[in-house]
């Protein structure tokens, strides 16, 4: 541990979570219980059930040492193109408040959801189109409603630059998806989540399963540093990007001292630190696996020159290919 400016939350413990999983309630194989009951044995503490265009309320499910998130995941179908063949945004919303259950509009159904549970959900009457302006009226109205939104899988979307440049107000990404790698895409979307931030959104990455079959459980997650697990405190954990995202590496301290920032975490083949602009570093290990590494952010504190959206991120890499990333840290952040 190092004597510096802590850059993850020191907290007593963090939360292992999952943010996208799908049930019986839409296209998932399993029930909301088997779901649970899975993700618990893994080891994880937080799960958000999303299920397509169905937001519900899994509060009755909630154990001292295992927490529900509401949430659902909205489909916007480019016209004229199927769901699977053609562009779509898919977007998460996470409710701050677990009885919130409001949704943008009435909209078509591909399974049967049940008369009891549609009679909860709170419909607007907005009208989406795909387009990025109709879009971004969503994500405002979202965040206005009570929302945190996540822009999921890029590429098994077949979104382009033109699709998500435009998007504004997002609060995170995934910047990996296992249920998409596991059918054949490289969901593995480090560009896209590096436009979205030189383009000026202060967004975070996530990692997630994207779980609609039994394969598809616990290899993507997210590291929660919340206070305790209710649900206000890991609400505002997740707000404030107190967690760092990972298919496999542990990142135990992350801390910036005068111009240096250390890094330790479990055993990585490499460490990269990335930022803003063309200037990164990489340390590789060479004998031994690498436990911890140091960036001098001297000359990147000099070229920026007080820049306030200028960024660092670090990526840790194991052996064997899996990944950790951190959040985006701004000038702020670091000095």
């Amino acid at each position: 541990m190092c004597e510096a400016k802590h850059l993850l939350p020191q907290v007593e413990r963090y939360f292992k979570a999952n943010l996208h999983t799908h049930s019986t309630i839409s296209d998932g194989k399993l029930t909301r219980e088997e779901i649970k009951q899975a993700y618990k044995a893994l080891g994880y503490q937080i799960l958000c059930l999303t299920d397509h265009n169905t937001i519900v309320n899994h509060s009755d499910m909630n154990e001292p040492d295992f927490l529900m998130l509401t949430g659902v995941e909205i489909n916007v179908n480019a016209p004229d193109k199927c769901a699977v063949g053609g562009q779509t945004y898919h977007l998460n919303l996470i409710a701050k408040d677990p009885d919130n259950l409001w949704f943008p509009a009435r909209c078509p159904r591909w399974f049967a959801v049940s008369e009891e549970m549609d009679s909860k959900i709170q419909y607007d009457t907005m009208d989406i189109q795909y387009n990025p302006d109709s879009i971004n009226a969503m994500i405002a109205k979202a965040n206005e409603k009570g929302f945190l939104v996540m822009y999921n899988h890029p590429t098994w979307s077949c979104q382009t630059y033109a699709n998500y440049a435009p998007l504004k107000g997002l609060w995170g990404m995934e910047l990996r998806n296992t249920e998409c790698c596991l059918i054949g895409h490289n969901e593995n979307n480090f560009r896209v989540y590096k436009d979205l931030l030189t383009l000026g959104n202060r967004i975070f990455p996530l990692g997630t399963d994207d779980t609609h079959s039994p394969r598809a459980l616990g290899k993507s997650w997210i590291m929660v540093g919340a206070s305790d697990l209710n649900y206000g405190s890991v609400i505002e954990a997740l707000e404030n990007g107190d967690f760092y995202m990972s298919c496999g590496p542990e990142i135990t301290e992350l801390c910036i001292e005068g111009d240096v920032l250390k890094v330790t975490c479990s055993d990585a083949q490499r460490i990269n630190l990335e930022t803003h602009g063309r200037m990164a570093q990489v340390i590789l290990a060479e004998n031994e696996p690498l436990r911890e590494a140091e960036f001098n952010l001297g000359t990147f504190f000099s070229r920026v020159d007080g820049d306030p959206d200028a960024f660092v991120y670090v990526t840790v890499t194991a052996p064997d290919g899996s990944y950790a990333t951190t959040r985006p840290y701004y000038l702020k952040d670091l000095l």
